[in-house]
């Protein structure tokens, strides 16, 4: 029988070692290649701080920053793919400051999957809806923060804080010197914060709402430790004033949720420079269908304590000048409802400062300038729109099919993860995304 000539092998000549990837032993060889400049032209470009849009702009994007933000033309970038946005706007990427990535997907009754494996499904899903970074508060690792950095798993830059520190029931002097050790070790794990819970939570059986938790010298020795350790903020989860203020006063800078704020206590978080991330998705959620249906009594009775208590206190905030940042708290299966936040604040408050919560005062609570702006130098993260979220920020929301119809593009440290409406056609003309997502949630 003769063999069919394209069949045939040849064997080598001689053996020759391979080279590494990229030949180099210390190549990472998941990190995808350099992504090819970007250049967009004519684009609107979304100013949060200025409250306005800059029209006719040339935004070039390389190396996963800004490089170059300027009227008309611009210079000729060598190998760019060169995309046309007239007519459409470009914005800052969004930030969701209060995510828990290990939970956010899947009920225990869909079955099991490893919560960290389960994250690497949440976190394309968060970037498809133009989240390009979110910070975790109860959970995520350092680990899964550098996977996310070197493109292992797609997603937003994640700051994490690893584990919530909580209450003990342990005689003082023994939980306070754990505490110390703990965060010592979280310290020296890399986290980007530390939490604790100063008051008792919707979801827990037996801590009450009104409960303050934490002496004044436990919170004093966790900020003083911290301080020492690396600097980074503290933040407490807290929903009635006197948590909010036992933490505040002993040296903590960030209130996770602070549904039951009074207005004298908002003054209290804009003269201390405290931050505030309301988290209205979650409790407004829970209070209809179909998920008060899975809620037992005492979390329905607990969740109508502060869900409308939680929307006025977002516009005591924002009228006492509190640094107000978005959050969502979306979990055990809610993920699907995080851009909605957008529109249950909408309702509420301008959209410009709505948008301001997800990018300009993001930034600040992460301290990180290159975060929440189009400007050169700062990270080539952005969002393609069709309508200016400036007047109407519900553009950023998902609609009631579950399509992301407003958000035609997401990019991502100057990468194209997302392409939509006719900005996908503008796309594909010059190559296509750098990174298939494989989600639905991207399509």
């Amino acid at each position: 029988m003769t063999a069919h000539p394209r069949r045939q092998w040849t064997p080598p000549s001689g053996q020759r070692p391979r080279s590494p990837p990229g030949g180099d032993v210390n190549t990472i060889p998941w990190i995808p290649a350099p992504a090819r400049p970007i250049v967009f032209k004519n684009a609107s470009v979304v100013d949060v701080a200025g409250n306005t849009v800059h029209k006719g702009r040339t935004v070039v994007l390389e190396n996963g920053v800004f490089s170059a933000v300027s009227r008309g033309a611009g210079d000729l970038v060598p190998d760019a793919r060169v995309i046309d946005l007239e007519g459409l706007y470009l914005c800052p990427g969004l930030v969701d400051c209060h995510v828990h990535i290990n939970m956010s997907d899947g009920r225990p009754s869909s079955g099991y999957t490893d919560p960290h494996l389960r994250a690497t499904y949440t976190l394309k899903a968060m970037l498809a809806r133009g989240f390009t970074t979110v910070r975790d508060v109860g959970g995520a690792t350092y680990a899964q923060a550098q996977a996310v950095k070197q493109w292992l798993t797609p997603g937003p830059r994640l700051f994490q804080g690893g584990n919530i520190y909580r209450r003990a029931r342990r005689p003082a002097v023994a939980r306070g010197a754990r505490r110390v050790a703990l965060l010592r070790a979280g310290a020296g794990d890399g986290a980007d914060h530390v939490k604790i819970c100063t008051s008792g939570g919707v979801s827990s059986p037996t801590d009450a709402l009104e409960s303050v938790q934490f002496s004044p010298a436990e919170i004093r020795a966790i900020t003083s430790t911290v301080a020492d350790m690396q600097g980074t903020l503290v933040t407490s989860h807290a929903y009635t004033v006197p948590a909010i203020r036992r933490a505040v006063e002993n040296g903590v800078r960030g209130i996770e949720h602070g549904n039951l704020l009074d207005r004298d206590t908002a003054k209290l978080l804009a003269s201390t420079g405290t931050f505030l991330t309301p988290t209205l998705m979650i409790s407004t959620a829970k209070g209809r269908a179909p998920w008060n249906e899975t809620l037992p009594d005492y979390m329905r009775e607990k969740n109508a304590k502060v869900r409308d208590a939680g929307r006025r206190a977002i516009q005591i905030a924002e009228e006492e000048g509190v640094t107000v940042c978005y959050g969502t708290d979306l979990t055990m299966g809610m993920g699907y409802l995080q851009s909605e936040e957008f529109t249950q604040r909408a309702q509420l408050l301008p959209s410009h400062r709505v948008l301001a919560h997800a990018t300009i005062n993001a930034a600040k609570l992460l301290d990180d300038d290159k975060i929440g702006v189009i400007a050169p130098g700062a990270y080539a993260d952005c969002l393609v729109l069709p309508a200016n979220p400036l007047e109407d920020v519900r553009v950023l929301d998902v609609g009631d099919d579950g399509r992301h119809g407003g958000i035609w593009g997401v990019v991502r440290d100057g990468r194209i993860v997302v392409a939509r409406g006719e900005f996908a056609e503008l796309v594909e003309e010059v190559g296509g995304l750098d990174v298939v997502l494989g989600i639905q949630e991207a399509a």
